[in-house]
């Protein structure tokens, strides 16, 4: 469970160190998707998606947005869920589709193996945020975001961030007292989404679901 725990969130025995981050991922005529800050730790990335809308969401759509961008939603609505990914200079990739909090960590899991899942988040009217935890820090060189919403008609796009500095924060941050074994749970299965054809979250999702 230690393994678990290191997956799904943030140290809580460390302090970490700022990261400045900040990206327009895709833009429409009614939806903006960025990735602003970033709080590095010894084994992760900590950072956070906000989503403005240029009108407020009515009746179940507000509801339903919450469960599209933490990755939990309905069955009715799991193809609309925001995705995102993220890959490594040296190949290595990882999405929300693929938390290991809902999949269980296999005996001969690689601990190198990237993983990204939804943490906290929240918002009401036309601003909604979501945190993501990715972890192991990425390597030097180029760190690829990929996003893509199909409830927002946004196809795949891609931007690059600087791997190199968050993995430089990573090494500041401060580790104060050994790490508290966590709770023996895990959360329900969510509904698997669909997602783009012949896209890169469909290379990756086939890749890993193999």
């Amino acid at each position: 469970m230690v393994a678990f725990a290191r997956r799904m969130n943030p140290p809580e025995n460390e302090i970490p160190a700022a990261v400045a981050i900040s990206a327009l991922l895709a833009r429409t005529q009614d939806v903006a998707i960025a990735l602003i800050g970033g709080h590095a730790c010894t084994f992760g990335l900590r950072f956070d998606l906000v989503i403005r809308l240029r009108q407020e969401p009515r009746d179940a759509m507000a509801h339903k947005l919450h469960g599209q961008l933490g990755g939990h939603p309905g069955m009715e609505d799991s193809d609309e869920r925001l995705l995102l990914g993220v890959e490594y200079a040296d190949g290595r990739t990882a999405t929300n589709l693929q938390s290991f909090g809902f999949r269980g960590i296999p005996a001969d899991h690689d601990p190198e193996e990237p993983s990204l899942s939804p943490m906290g988040g929240g918002g009401g009217g036309c601003s909604f945020d979501q945190s993501f935890w990715l972890t192991p820090l990425p390597p030097a060189g180029p760190l690829v975001v990929v996003c893509a919403w199909s409830a927002f008609d946004i196809s795949e796009s891609r931007t690059v961030l600087d791997g190199t500095a968050i993995a430089e924060a990573g090494s500041r941050a401060v580790v104060l007292w050994p790490p508290s074994p966590p709770w023996d749970e895990e959360p329900a299965k969510p509904p698997e989404p669909r997602v783009p054809e012949g896209g890169w979250f469909a290379r990756v999702n086939r890749r890993d679901t193999d």
